[in-house]
């Protein structure tokens, strides 16, 4: 792994213990623990957070720097938000900043303190502590996993899932492991059960190593699978037992594939139970998915063919198309429905398209809606500076279009929590 993609690595382990500084319980699982040499202190996860606090303190510029410079507001932004704990919305009008300003500066302000923090303490000599047992994976080079599993979560489009369609995929492709152990399979998948929505490759091969984890520890024996609509979405549940023995080379490879089902499962929304009683060499696990809700997108274009090439876009994903040609159009739907997500294009007829962002910007059923801006003009800096929460350059693919609404909203439910 190169040097760089270790600082990457670090700096998302930083994002996620900054958001938890007063969680005990998550501050001793890091794995800045072994990181910082910390595993022989009396109590860890004290130390870890004093060393965060410590290098915040440190990036405190000193008197003569001018109140206005970036150093101040990069100190403010870590002390009040992961110090003193202020929410968002409070720190943004203190700031005087939006809120996704606010967001910029907070990332620009995390790469300064993980900057701090790898010089510091000198991580970028031989990478020393990016090794597998210093983190805790007994299977694998975990950077390089946790690495990967970060390109998937940001690289694969969300889509609608039909939950039974996969399993079914799943069982076909370890019906070879299946067969040579043996295993007698029950599966029970009722009809009319409600679409998942999400990154399919990520639960496909959450799914795919659980079952083969499963069908391992039955060998000679039993699996049952069913799924059930829960109030929380969908529950898969699954058994394997068998009166078999399996080898510890087979129970590590099972451990293995329970961990890493687990990962993928809680990074596609889900949650995951499992108990392995290896007495009698059986497996009960639960899975827990979220279940698809519809997102509506308002697309303003004055382009009839645009509009069609979108909704085909959208088609099949979790996001529903509502496409007007003109800003009055968009207005009176908004009375009625106020879209997540708006798609503006700029050249509009009768009215401008900055008039039209403008508008949106102040009416009060969108002053929260994210806009995103998608027009052949090059003028994204504008766009921004106005009040969009994004820009496309036309033309614009499928991929590229569901990646910039997958971002929108996520931070747009970051902010509402």
């Amino acid at each position: 792994m190169t040097c760089n993609s270790s600082k990457d690595y670090f700096l998302g382990e930083l994002r996620k213990l900054l958001q938890q500084l007063y969680d005990p319980a998550a501050l001793r699982h890091s794995p800045f623990i072994a990181l910082f040499g910390l595993k022989s202190q009396a109590s860890p996860h004290t130390a870890l957070r004093r060393i965060l606090v410590e290098a915040i303190q440190a990036l405190k510029p000193t008197g003569d720097v001018p109140p206005y410079a970036n150093s101040w507001r990069i100190y403010y932004i870590l002390q009040n938000r992961y110090v003193e704990h202020f929410s968002q919305q409070t720190l943004a009008a203190n700031l005087g900043l939006s809120i996704r300003q606010l967001r910029r500066q907070e990332r620009l302000a995390e790469k300064t303190l993980a900057d701090y923090l790898w010089h510091k303490y000198n991580l970028e000599v031989g990478i020393q502590p990016f090794n597998a047992e210093d983190w805790g994976d007994q299977s694998g080079d975990y950077s390089q996993k946790g690495e990967e599993l970060d390109w998937l979560r940001q690289s694969l489009p969300h889509e609608v899932i039909r939950v039974g369609e996969v399993i079914t995929c799943v069982l076909r492709i370890t019906n070879p492991l299946i067969r040579s152990l043996h295993v007698t399979v029950e599966c029970s998948l009722p009809e009319g059960l409600p679409p998942l929505t999400g990154q399919i490759h990520i639960v496909k091969q959450g799914l795919l190593n659980l079952v083969s984890a499963a069908v391992q520890t039955a060998a000679c024996g039993k699996m049952r699978l069913a799924v059930t609509s829960v109030s929380e979405g969908l529950q898969i549940a699954l058994q394997a037992t068998t009166n078999g023995s399996p080898t510890s080379t087979c129970g590590h490879a099972i451990a293995a594939q329970i961990e890493m089902a687990a990962k993928l499962i809680e990074m596609f929304g889900g949650r995951f139970e499992v108990t392995r009683d290896e007495g009698h060499y059986a497996l009960t696990a639960n899975v827990f998915l979220p279940v698809a809700t519809d997102v509506p997108v308002l697309v303003i274009d004055d382009n009839a063919d645009t509009l069609r090439l979108f909704e085909r876009y959208l088609s099949g994903s979790r996001y529903h198309f509502v496409g007007v040609r003109e800003p009055e159009q968009a207005l009176a739907l908004v009375e009625k429905s106020p879209p997540r997500i708006i798609l503006l294009d700029i050249m509009l007829p009768h009215i401008d398209g900055w008039d039209a962002l403008g508008r949106l910007r102040e009416h009060p059923r969108t002053q929260r809606v994210p806009i995103i801006v998608c027009t052949i003009m090059p003028q994204e800096q504008l766009a921004l500076m106005l009040g969009a929460a994004a820009f496309l350059r036309k033309p614009v693919t499928r991929e590229q279009l569901l990646a910039a609404l997958d971002q929108q909203l996520a931070e747009s439910d970051q902010v509402w929590k």
